[in-house]
């Protein structure tokens, strides 16, 4: 058995496969990875070049926040196995996982926080978490001890927050600048306050739910996360893709 799992988010592709856990062993997707890869979503196409290379999974699993326009290419894509399975597309749902979701109307969760919260939960048991995701958006959903998603907030990502300031004025400009404690250029002062902006979010939300779980633990994940985490002073674990090891999670269920 082996699971091709998928994450397709607002800019790219991100992919992953895994062996299924034996019978002995449950262990986390970080320990039973084999390969892994991404691509922009305007080349999508360029995939198959690596997963030629690969078997047939037994099983596909899809996570998409990207809309409909990306469903062709990615099954175009999957044609490079004829033998291939159906891929299984998530949704959010009430439960799954020991994961229970409060929002008003739980299909209404991004399918992405849906299992980056499900891959959380089965990094840190049964503690509370504060489930950081740092992609186009970056996302921060609050699990309770018991599984229980509160709710979240999400504010632009640390690109588009660079972005939104060239676009969106006259004179900054859309150049690579560097964090540095005390910019002295405008390109330094745009990316040291953004980074910033993005830290500091992530505390204050850290600090308000730790009044009422005091044994919350925070994980981060997503492209930018490397950026932001030398900037946060909280405790923190990296995760390099959370989606993909709630997908892991989703896929072992077809199994039981």
């Amino acid at each position: 058995m082996s699971y091709l799992l998928i994450d397709i988010g607002n800019t790219f592709l991100k992919w992953g496969t895994y062996s299924a856990p034996s019978a002995q062993g449950r262990s986390l997707a970080s320990e039973k990875q084999q390969a892994f890869g991404r691509v922009l979503l305007e080349e999508v196409s360029m995939v198959t070049s690596e997963w030629r290379r690969l078997a047939a999974p037994t099983r596909i699993v899809i996570s998409n926040v990207a809309g409909t326009a990306v469903v062709n290419p990615v099954l175009r894509a999957l044609e490079v196995w004829p033998d291939a399975p159906e891929p299984h597309w998530i949704v959010s749902r009430a439960e799954q996982c020991g994961v229970h979701n409060g929002y008003l109307n739980p299909a209404a969760l991004g399918c992405d926080r849906w299992a980056a919260m499900i891959g959380a939960r089965a990094i840190v048991g049964e503690r509370p978490v504060l489930a950081v995701v740092c992609g186009t958006a970056t996302t921060m959903d609050l699990l309770t001890a018991d599984g229980h998603f509160l709710g979240g907030g999400i504010m632009p990502g640390l690109g588009l927050m660079v972005r939104a300031l060239h676009l969106n004025t006259a004179t900054l400009p859309d150049a690579q600048g560097e964090y540095v404690d005390y910019p002295r250029q405008t390109v330094d002062a745009i990316t040291s306050g953004c980074a910033h902006a993005q830290a500091g979010a992530v505390e204050r939300l850290y600090f308000l739910h730790k009044r009422n779980h005091p044994d919350l633990r925070c994980i981060l994940s997503g492209g930018a996360a490397r950026t932001m985490a030398p900037r946060l002073t909280i405790e923190f674990t990296y995760h390099d893709n959370l989606v993909l090891e709630g997908l892991y999670q989703i896929a072992k269920t077809f199994d039981d």
